[in-house]
């Protein structure tokens, strides 16, 4: 029987990580979704560089023929089933000058 995916409910300012099915044709991976204004954008971008993305190792010359794995990869190396994988996170609320 096949897994269904669901995308998950947001509030105003928040930022998700977790497994599902970026579109109804891919197939499931990691999935960053915000929620609020634009700017939210870039901080998806933050995001997925720090956790999702292999970056070069510096010591190694040529430069980027080797790559250090990225936070998922390296928990995948380790074991750990990356498909329960969730984490979320709200800005802080705006406070209002009199």
């Amino acid at each position: 029987m096949e897994k269904r995916f669901c995308k998950p409910k947001m509030s105003d300012g928040e930022l998700k990580m977790y497994w599902g099915k970026p579109d109804k044709h891919d197939g499931p991976d990691v999935v960053l979704a915000w929620q609020g204004d634009a700017s939210m954008r870039r901080d998806t971008n933050l995001l997925h560089y720090h956790l999702c993305s292999a970056k070069p190792d510096l010591t190694v010359m040529p430069l980027f023929s080797k790559m250090t794995p990225s936070l998922i990869d390296e928990l995948k190396a380790r074991g750990y089933d990356i498909t329960t994988l969730k984490f979320s996170i709200k800005k802080l609320a705006k406070k209002e000058t009199p």
